[in-house]
């Protein structure tokens, strides 16, 4: 029986590593074996893959310049050590994640069980998070400047932001919203966007556009106050 088990596991995983090789180009079977076995040498790429270790190497050296994977010395119980290569964290988001499904399962939960005001004082507590994290770095500068470390922070988030003058007026574009659809279910979501933004400005904040009414981009107007 044991030796039956090991049989389905050795052939088991030959047919995912054959699935993958057919599948995926040369640089995807590499992430998806990492994926698999954690970390393995260029030697072990070149059998899975059924390719030279020049060739091997050649992507390897693609992978990690694109920061996908990274290269650690695996010590040897026998023998010098070896060189082995794992997966980075940029190469792990290359794989589907279920982040948003799960944010969204869990509020849904929460709004079913008649939980509503809690899930805005969740929104409520991430304001107040980032406010407390950065709002104190500014309190002495202007609204030029704000707006720029404002820009800085929203990047970092994956807004894609941008700062325009208009008329004479200044204006704060968000051109990604990374939870859109979220916000289409849950708008209180938005409510605290906004309020961060114009609590980090002291400013006041017109909405001119929103993504989760269907435009391209998140808009809003500034006027000090």
């Amino acid at each position: 029986m044991q030796i039956s088990a090991e049989f389905d596991h050795a052939f088991h995983t030959r047919m995912v590593e054959e699935m993958l090789i057919n599948t995926r180009n040369t640089k995807e079977q590499i992430l998806a074996l990492l994926k698999q076995y954690g970390s393995l040498t260029i030697m072990e790429l070149s059998s899975k893959l059924e390719i030279t270790e020049m060739a091997v190497r050649r992507h390897v050296q693609t992978l990690e310049r694109d920061k996908l994977i990274r290269s650690n010395i695996k010590k040897q119980t026998m023998g010098r050590p070896s060189k082995v290569y794992e997966l980075a964290e940029d190469g792990e988001n290359f794989f589907p994640k279920k982040y948003k499904e799960f944010s969204l399962e869990i509020l849904h939960g929460l709004k079913e069980a008649g939980q509503e005001d809690l899930i805005k004082v969740i929104f409520q507590k991430k304001r107040d998070q980032f406010l407390e994290q950065y709002k104190m770095e500014n309190k002495n500068e202007g609204l030029a400047e704000k707006l720029e470390r404002l820009k800085r922070i929203q990047e970092r988030e994956g807004y894609m932001p941008k700062i325009e003058e208009q008329n004479g007026k200044l204006h704060f574009k968000e051109l990604n919203c990374p939870y859109v659809e979220i916000a289409k279910e849950f708008p209180g979501i938005c409510q605290a966007e906004r309020e961060f933004i114009q609590k980090f400005l002291d400013a006041e904040l017109t909405t001119l556009e929103s993504m989760v009414e269907g435009h391209t981009c998140c808009h809003y107007s500034i006027r000090e106050n």
